[in-house]
């Protein structure tokens, strides 16, 4: 073993110590050579990242450094995973998640771990793999292992159950597939079970109550901390078990959105249901697009550890709206997604007026009919100081909502702004350009916004619109104009991602695009436009793997 191999086994045994990978650092520096260097410099930016807070101010420069070291070495640094898989992610430094599929696993799994540190792999395996996949003697370094849409079945679960590699696995992603209760009764009896901290079970429609009353009765999950059970035959009885059983006591997120239970799904399933009962420990609930009983009946108890609360499409009427907003178990939380439940402006106004809400970061209300007195309400509420991401699309927002969103000091911290499908328009759109309070914005969504050429010629000279690295602008109608304009901007360098999808943009704006400086660019879609064969080379030349057409 030579030195590099020593320091990389150093690192893979001790993956959560950053000690090993600035020491690697280092001596990858003093080796010599721009390339090392480079690579040090991602291992040392990537590892101050991950410590900082996603709203420290120091994120933004280092992001840059990271995102030019990536533009210019990653595909020298992944030249020999290119051909083995699809798709990979950098953390603190190197590649530890990939995307592949299992012939790809099974034909390259030792030069694969020789050349990375894998601690997650999301996998596609047709159901005869399976066996040679549990025989992979490398996967005993993985600590996250995902089968989404991969035919997995309860016998190929409990093929995977008697792998003896599972030495690190404590998060399985069984997503997609077609699991029942069998399948889960042999998890939940498995060697593997005690480790598990997250089980994904979502879109398995064999899931439902029968899952989570095994769960419940089981003194086997006493580590499980994340349970999603998304798009399942779940219903409140199973809620209700899996709330108060005392066997789940690190449970701390729960995704339960779109429960459809199969034995009458036109009938919601909670009529005559007394209230659920939270857990007092739970920080993550979704439980979005699901029949729920009144709102109030989920916070009788409080709920001092709730941090993020997903209640999108559920059916609910002004007062128990108001109930909702005036519990004191909202009050650490930080994360709040009311979209599509018909809050309208007065609902919008008592969320505006509710002490509780100091401490939220991310704030949806997305396809609400807020209209400009709800929007208005928002921006100027003296308890909305502390966000850092509003959606606010398909609203009905026009002029006046707009106008004091733009002169709003509210927002000075917001990082992201999503106000697609409302009424904006290039006199609009030339307001939020020059308000100094969005000058943080990293993301910005104007989609289906009616905006025209002039629109994105004001977008593309905003120097407070500087920091933008995503900017959605699909369903406009910017056309060679508008994209020429975005293509030549100096101020849009940051960009990495572009949606100009359907925005009529032919064989000029094309050109524009493809001759553009973006060198961080890593997602532009073009879908819905009209181009040549000539034209969709020109792009894909340009742009590669980023190229959406």
């Amino acid at each position: 073993m030579n030195h590099e191999q020593a320091f990389l086994q150093a690192i893979r045994e001790h993956p959560d110590d950053d000690a090993p990978r600035l020491i690697y650092a280092d001596w990858l520096e003093e080796q010599g050579g721009a390339v090392r260097a480079a690579r040090a410099s991602l291992i040392r930016i990537q590892c101050r990242l991950a410590e900082l807070p996603e709203d420290d101010p120091a994120r933004d420069a280092l992001e840059d450094e990271e995102a030019d070291l990536l533009a210019e070495y990653e595909a020298e640094w992944t030249q020999p995973l290119q051909e083995i898989a699809e798709d990979w992610r950098f953390s603190r430094g190197f590649v530890e998640h990939v995307c592949m599929n299992s012939d790809q696993l099974i034909a390259h799994a030792e030069h694969l771990f020789e050349i990375t540190l894998l601690r997650s792999v999301q996998l596609r395996v047709p159901r005869k793999d399976f066996p040679r996949v549990v025989a992979c003697p490398q996967l005993r370094w993985v600590e996250t292992l995902s089968f989404r849409g991969s035919q997995l079945n309860d016998r190929a679960l409990q093929q995977l159950l008697v792998s003896p590699h599972w030495e690190r696995l404590t998060a399985l992603v069984l997503n997609r597939n077609a699991i029942n209760a069998p399948g889960v009764r042999a998890l939940v009896q498995s060697s593997l079970f005690p480790k598990l901290r997250l089980l994904d079970l979502s879109w398995n429609q064999g899931i439902g109550n029968t899952t989570a009353r095994l769960l419940a009765q089981t003194d086997r999950a006493n580590r499980l901390q994340v349970l999603n059970m998304n798009e399942t035959n779940l219903s409140a009885e199973g809620l209700r078990q899996l709330f108060e059983t005392p066997n789940l006591p690190h449970l701390v997120k729960l995704e339960a959105s779109r429960m459809t239970p199969h034995w009458n799904p036109d009938v919601a399933p909670y009529r005559g249901l007394s209230p659920l009962k939270l857990p007092a420990q739970l920080r993550c609930l979704n439980l979005s697009n699901s029949h729920l009983p009144a709102i109030p009946d989920l916070f009788d108890s409080v709920l001092p550890n709730l941090r993020s609360l997903n209640l999108r499409g559920v059916n609910a009427i002004e007062q128990q709206i108001e109930s909702l907003l005036s519990s004191p178990s909202l009050s650490s939380l930080t994360s709040l997604d009311l979209g599509h439940i018909n809050l309208g402006s007065a609902g919008a106004r008592l969320l505006a007026d509710s002490p509780y809400l100091v401490s939220l970061r991310h704030l949806d209300l997305c396809s609400n009919n807020i209209r400009d007195v709800g929007a208005k309400a928002l921006v100027e509420s003296p308890h909305l100081r502390s966000l850092r991401e509003l959606a606010l699309a398909g609203n009905g927002i026009g002029g006046p909502g707009l106008k004091a969103l733009a002169a709003s000091a509210n927002l000075d911290q917001l990082r992201m702004l999503d106000l697609g499908a409302n009424f904006i328009g290039g006199d609009t759109v030339r307001l939020l350009a020059e308000s100094p309070h969005l000058c943080n914005l990293a993301q910005l969504d104007l989609s289906d916004a009616y905006l025209e050429e002039e629109s994105a010629r004001a977008l593309a000279s905003s120097a407070n619109l500087a920091r933008l690295r995503t900017l959605h602008l699909k369903k406009n109608l910017l056309g060679d104009g508008g994209a020429r304009a975005l293509a030549q901007s100096p101020r849009l360098s940051r960009l990495t991602k572009l949606d100009l999808n359907d925005n009529r943009i032919g064989k000029a704006g094309a050109e524009a695009l493809a001759a553009a400086s973006w060198r961080r660019m890593r997602s532009l879609d073009l879908r819905g436009n009209v181009f040549t064969d000539t034209q969709e080379a020109l792009l894909r030349n340009r742009f590669g793997k980023a190229i959406q057409l």
